[in-house]
């Protein structure tokens, strides 16, 4: 190929930047850039998270506001989950029946509002996708900016929502509109290395962490705060006693919206990937000068790869492929970090859903109890990602991460299956009562539950297993989103201009950009484990409330511990495949030989 000025082929054009002063791009800005988007995801799970605590207050209050009103979508939502709990053996009786469990007090609305939250996050396993696909052709930033105008006009149909209807209107919007999170993940996958990713993602997960603890608390506070009674004039305009949480995720919406459009660079641009193809250069060149060991040689046979130990070569040895071959590959192993990001999530929701109904049904918890353990879940899994995953993910490996993550959410799980005592001596299937235990058993069993010093003991397993949700959380999720934003960049270390030399002038080729959209690769994976999400808890809650907690949460625990052996099998580790184009390794060969 002839020296040109620029040369650019691919299969998609990079988004123009939004204007001069977001242009620039280094090494030494990757920090900085970090800094504000974990700065305004941090603000936008803040106001995703305020409304978290006020589910079964803000339902109550428009099931009493629309009391008697039998044609409302409240009246028929409520009606459709009375069916539902009917067909999973729940009833009003006070004496329940062998094929039927006592209904839990408010159990409607504690079902409503799961509904919700799976509706949210089916609108997101829809939007996802069609995000991300839009963020790789017109930019992150401008995309993102998009984004959050849904967010704003969400939380003003919520600050005036009087009635069901418009609550459901302002989710709805809510849910088809956020893509904070996952172009915040494209955007860090943007601008770090292979090396660095883990360290830059693991900013996503401190985020979600520090949010669930501190957001709940925010809104249970600010519902406190009347804008009714303050101005009793609004009302007729839509104003609810809960307007004040509203108005608090809308001022610190607009407050994210500001600051992103004052800071945020374009991230998916020719001078990102010029700086971060700059900054592999220089960690290749240190790791060679400092290494002489022997490494792994992938070899790769079709769509499959293996790895054989090689005492000949001083350096990892980078596979060359086909264009076509390397795109069946990533998508061969996003397939497989989308599935299992989906089982994960899956299990791991449901569980944490039916979590406050265990902890209330069989200790008895508070609020203040029940705030206390899910703030030590969230506590613990921030200082995790911050000092193990952030600092140690590239160097003990994703893979492994996630499968310490799942054994750890395994072992957790387990340990709340047995603290739940009586809780699942028995269990009803198909019309018919099964005892679980022989009759000594399960009066030992009750006898415990007498016990004052059995009682702590359990308390001691349940907050174990709350370690164990705690570990998991801070790993499995984020390291399978490095594994996937490490596919999408398989075969793209010829995908940034080379500099080469001629008697008069210094000129750069540029070849294919990326061999997969990065945004909507990352968007599919994610909405995946959105899918995960909305059909989790609905799962967890039938078999809950079914077959018993004991029942519940062992058949999850040796179901994670299935998943957690498959993963061990079927993921890859990206890391040890260096994988560029055909053309890249020529190129890379006839430079040396030169």
């Amino acid at each position: 190929m002839s020296a040109k000025s620029t040369t650019k082929t691919g299969s998609r054009p990079a988004p123009a930047v939004a204007s001069s002063s977001h242009s620039s791009a280094s090494p030494e800005s990757v920090p900085k850039v970090t800094r504000i988007v974990f700065t305004a995801l941090l603000l936008d799970i803040l106001a995703f998270t305020i409304i978290l605590p006020l589910f079964p207050r803000l339902l109550q209050f428009y099931r009493d506001s629309e009391h008697g009103d039998q044609t409302s979508l409240l009246a028929w939502s409520l009606s459709r989950l009375t069916e539902f709990q009917s067909a999973i053996g729940l009833n009003d009786a006070k004496t329940p029946t062998s094929s039927s469990i006592k209904r839990p007090p408010k159990m409607d609305i504690v079902l409503l509002g799961g509904a919700l939250g799976s509706l949210f996050s089916v609108l997101q396993f829809i939007a996802s996708p069609v995000i991300g696909k839009l963020s790789d052709v017109l930019g992150r930033r401008r995309v993102l900016l998009i984004s959050m105008l849904g967010n704003l006009i969400s939380c003003a149909v919520w600050l005036f929502s009087s009635t069901f209807e418009l609550f459901v209107l302002s989710r709805i919007i809510g849910g088809l509109s956020e893509g904070n999170v996952q172009l915040s993940i494209a955007m860090i996958s943007d601008i770090t290395t292979p090396a660095t990713r883990s360290k830059g993602l693991a900013m996503v997960g401190i985020a979600f962490a520090i949010a669930f603890t501190v957001g709940p608390a925010l809104g249970a506070y600010f519902a406190n705060k009347d804008l009714v009674a303050a101005w009793p004039g609004l009302a007729q305009y839509g104003l609810h006693p809960f307007s004040g949480s509203a108005l608090l995720a809308l001022v610190l919406l607009t407050v994210e919206s500001l600051y992103l459009y004052a800071k945020l660079p374009e991230t998916n641009s020719e001078s990102w990937r010029l700086a971060v193809q700059q900054t592999v250069q220089q960690e290749t060149t240190d790791a060679s000068s400092g290494s002489s060991s022997s490494s792994s040689t992938p070899v790769i046979k079709g769509s499959t790869a293996t790895t054989t130990k090689s005492a000949s070569t001083s350096s990892s040895t980078t596979a060359a492929l086909d264009q076509e071959k390397i795109q069946a590959l990533q998508q061969s192993y996003l397939s497989v970090l989308s599935f299992t990001h989906f089982a994960h999530l899956f299990l791991f929701s449901g569980m944490e859903f039916t979590l406050t109904f265990l902890t209330f049904h069989l200790f008895d918890f508070s609020h203040m109890q029940q705030g206390a353990l899910l703030g030590y879940i969230g506590i613990l899994s921030s200082l995790l990602q911050g000092g193990y995953v952030r600092r140690r993910a590239h160097i003990v490996g994703e893979k492994r991460m996630v499968l310490q993550g799942m054994v750890a959410a395994a072992i957790g799980l387990g340990s709340i299956a047995l603290v739940s005592g009586g809780g699942g001596a028995t269990i009803t299937l198909l019309g018919e009562k099964f005892i679980l235990f022989p009759g000594y058993v399960i009066d030992a069993i009750e006898w415990l539950d007498t016990q004052e010093w059995s009682r702590k003991t359990r308390m001691w397993g349940l907050y174990a297993g709350a370690t164990g949700l705690a570990v998991t959380s801070a790993t499995v999720v984020n390291c399978l989103t490095s594994l996937a934003s490490l596919v999408c960049d398989m075969g793209s270390n010829d995908a940034l201009p080379t500099p080469t030399s001629t008697s008069t002038t210094t000129t750069t080729t540029t070849t294919k950009k990326q061999t997969i959209g990065k945004g909507l690769a990352l968007g599919r994976f994610r909405s995946w484990g959105q899918l995960g999400r909305a059909a989790g808890p609905i799962a967890a809650c039938s078999l809950y409330w079914r077959v018993g907690p004991l029942v519940c949460y062992g058949a999850a625990s040796a179901a994670v511990f299935a998943i957690a052996f498959l993963s061990s099998r079927i993921l890859p580790e990206v890391r040890k495949l260096p994988i560029r184009t055909r053309a890249a390794a020529a190129a890379a060969s006839t430079k040396k030989t030169k």
